[in-house]
């Protein structure tokens, strides 16, 4: 992704989010990828489609969703608990 560190932006930590990660899918994982961003609102998660997106490729990909989403809890705990942290 980032292979030349001589570039003007190149930062170590700089993450590739894609502008549309919806404008990969194929039909049946725009379907999969509404039907979740729907389940995610009536849940009230905060998830947006483009997170559901991203999220339904790395499963597609061969991630393992339980490892996945305990993941995305954990870093959602530590975001919380930083702002806490910062506002005090």
């Amino acid at each position: 992704m980032y292979a030349d560190s001589s570039k003007s932006d190149y930062t170590p930590n700089k993450v590739f989010i894609p502008e549309s990660s919806r404008s990969n899918l194929n039909a049946t994982q725009k379907d999969a990828a509404d039907l979740l961003y729907e389940i995610s609102l009536l849940l009230d998660t905060g998830v947006d489609k483009d997170t559901i997106s991203i999220c339904l490729k790395l499963c597609d990909n061969g991630i393992n969703p339980e490892a996945l989403a305990n993941t995305i809890r954990e870093l959602t705990d530590w975001s919380t608990s930083q702002r806490k942290t910062y506002r005090a």
